[in-house]
């Protein structure tokens, strides 16, 4: 799918009115949007679909990191670039954990923007700048077969575990996964019975002590 149209999430405005102005000086991309509130930029996503989200990590009210699996979570065919200023281990560990298509840093040039853009609907795209033995950690780690779950929860519970860690009501979480609320209060019993915990509080610790949001 080539990308044509893209929405840009990011807190610093002038950046972003910079960015939008080199990328329609291309004259290849239609910008949807753009604003520095994540939860306001998942909104719009899921409206306007575009075919392309550009984020950072930090935003108002939910961090880069929980919108990219916000996105994932739910489903959306729109691709995730990460265009941060950091690069730490434990960023590229969670932006890869949530689904994103490409990571770029801030210091890069617009051409390598651009040359990711053209290219993640194929593969996923990873800044020069962002050390081999990072990535090639965090691949190993999730290819290894050898290597086992340690949550007790399955997939679609973490999910859930997560959403409900960023602030989501069931309601919201059902139109996020596109399950029913019914669904969404069954995962939830069962979260709390295999953590072993008695409440909501109670999750929303385990998910921050367990790293589980951006």
């Amino acid at each position: 799918m080539e990308i044509k149209s893209i929405y840009i999430a990011d807190l610093q405005q002038l950046f972003t009115d910079c960015l939008v102005t080199r990328l329609q000086s291309t004259q290849q991309f239609e910008i949807l949007g753009s604003s520095q509130s994540g939860a306001a930029a998942y909104s719009e996503v899921k409206v306007s679909n575009p075919d392309l989200l550009i984020t950072d990590i930090n935003l108002e009210d939910i961090s880069g990191i929980n919108l990219i699996r916000k996105i994932k979570a739910g489903g959306l065919p729109t691709k995730v670039i990460l265009l941060s200023s950091k690069i730490c281990p434990a960023v590229i560990h969670k932006a890869l954990s949530a689904g994103v298509d490409g990571i770029i840093l801030k210091t890069d040039s617009f051409s390598l923007l651009i040359e990711a853009i053209s290219v993640i609907h194929q593969r996923k795209f990873l800044s020069p700048g962002i050390s081999d033995p990072l990535v090639n950690n965090f691949l190993s780690f999730n290819s290894d077969p050898f290597s086992q779950k340690t949550s007790p929860l399955s997939d679609r519970e973490e999910q859930v575990a997560i959403l409900i860690g960023d602030g989501e009501s069931s309601k919201e979480i059902s139109e996020i996964l596109c399950i029913s609320e019914k669904t969404v209060s069954k995962h939830r019993g069962n979260i709390l019975r295999k953590l072993q915990i008695k409440n909501t509080a109670q999750l929303v610790k385990y998910v921050y002590d367990n790293n589980l949001v951006g």
